[in-house]
């Protein structure tokens, strides 16, 4: 859960975001400095743990996240590398391939996505989120910082990617 002191600029947190699953009963969250979204098994009445932390995935600067317990998927934003990307939230069924739901190829209205949350409206949850940029302040792109923003984003079904 640490982080590597004095080795990246700005300094990079160890734990960013963190969110509980409670359908699940882990408690997920990634470590931004050492490019790891991770996973812990957790006592549902006290939220102590039960046993050792797992990798989910890895590879990217994971910053914050949303859960879609129901379809089994987490959305990761990757502030300095501007994407929203999609992990299952079982490790085995996750491999090397990265797959971003935004922002790849870059996309100059998600400059630097940290954190997300799903709509509230009735039907929303899963389908429709909206994700705070701080429009590149950690690792501006070409011509500098962007505004901030809030930035929507509605997820296809399986259906309508079929």
């Amino acid at each position: 859960m640490g982080y590597f002191p004095g080795q990246m600029k700005p300094e990079q947190p160890g734990v960013n975001g963190v969110q509980y699953s409670p359908k699940r009963g882990y408690l997920y969250y990634t470590s931004t400095a050492k490019q790891l979204f991770m996973r812990v098994k957790v006592e549902p009445e006290t939220y102590d743990p039960v046993g050792e932390p797992e990798v989910v995935g890895g590879g990217r600067m994971f910053d914050d996240f949303c859960i879609d317990q129901d379809a089994g998927f987490a959305y990761l934003t990757t502030h300095r590398q501007n994407t929203i990307d999609r992990l299952s939230l079982e490790p085995a069924e996750n491999s090397e391939e990265r797959i971003s739901i935004a922002g790849d190829p870059f996309a100059p209205e998600l400059v630097g996505p940290s954190a997300g949350h799903w709509g509230r409206q009735p039907g929303e949850y899963g389908r429709l989120a909206f994700f705070t940029t701080d429009g590149g302040t950690a690792s501006p792109p070409k011509g500098g910082p962007r505004p901030a923003k809030l930035v929507k984003v509605e997820l296809l079904t399986e259906a309508a990617v079929r």
